[in-house]
């Protein structure tokens, strides 16, 4: 029997329901637009989503974390979809927590399906939850998808959800997971695709050193530390629509959290092996 509690990472479905071309010829645009350099091709999405989900079912997590961008538009019939692929998964809702990203912010809004068709996961999944898991383990829920029109992907963390996750980490007596979308570095054409208050997290994570954080958006693996030669305190997984094996595990106890495998991400600039705050990685940009 495995004794160290166990998390496994998805991110970035990007989910089409089959009948996607039969929408209004603006929406098909927006789909063209937002998976560009991605095969818009539904079958393999759902594929690769089916197949990510059953493989980090296999893992016996404790818990799973699926952070944002969950469809391409954030319609029903995307969420329709993720709902039988999650029911298919075997896992049970009070083990997996799902966040919304920008992508799932350009349709209905996160409030409407959580009391819809995601209502069986809603409790973990509405922002601000903080989640129990195992050896005192707290996750907490930072949302930072923005409605906003669909040519900009950027985000932005609630400054209560913060301090919020700051005060857990304050009090607990064991490591925080703060769970979001976007990435808490620098990226490429930053005002476009980044979060926009990046400099109230990069403090967060300074001034509290039980924080780790779990992020998606930029479809790579990768792990941030903040300083040179520093531990790594942020880590990213692949995106589950354009990688075949997306599913990144980790090890956690009171003290912190560990991926099994280190990131294969690209080297960030000056030379680092692992990207740190407030720098701009060399991987291409989301959409």
């Amino acid at each position: 029997m495995r004794g160290v509690p166990r998390l496994c990472h998805l991110t970035d479905l990007h989910l089409l329901e089959d009948d996607f071309r039969s929408r209004r010829r603006v929406e098909r645009l927006q789909v063209g637009y937002l998976s560009l350099r991605r095969t818009v091709d539904p079958e393999d999405r759902r594929a690769r989503a089916a197949a990510a989900l059953r493989d980090a079912a296999a893992a016996n997590p404790d818990h799973v974390l699926i952070s944002g961008d969950l469809t391409e538009l954030g319609s029903l019939p995307q969420y329709d979809l993720l709902r039988q692929l999650l029911d298919a998964s075997g896992l049970c809702p009070e083990q997996v927590t799902l966040l919304a990203g920008n992508h799932d912010a350009y349709g209905l809004g996160w409030r409407a399906v959580l009391d819809g068709p995601l209502d069986r996961w809603a409790a973990h999944a509405r922002p601000g939850a903080v989640v129990p898991l195992p050896a005192g383990v707290k996750l907490v829920h930072v949302d930072t998808s923005t409605p906003q029109p669909f040519w900009l992907s950027s985000g932005t963390a609630p400054r209560d959800q913060l301090v919020a996750t700051a005060d857990t980490a304050a009090s607990a007596g064991a490591a925080v997971i703060m769970a979001m979308h976007h990435p808490p570095h620098r990226v490429l054409h930053h005002w476009v695709h980044g979060l926009r208050n990046l400099t109230e997290v990069e403090a967060l994570l300074a001034a509290q050193p039980r924080v780790v954080a779990l992020f998606g958006h930029m479809h790579v693996e990768r792990d941030l530390t903040l300083a040179p030669d520093g531990p790594a305190r942020a880590y990213a997984a692949a995106g589950v629509v354009d990688h075949d094996r997306p599913v990144r595990v980790y090890e956690f106890d009171a003290t912190g959290l560990w991926p099994l495998t280190p990131a294969a991400a690209p080297a960030a600039r000056r030379g680092s092996g692992a990207a740190r705050a407030g720098e701009a990685p060399s991987e291409p940009t989301p959409r």
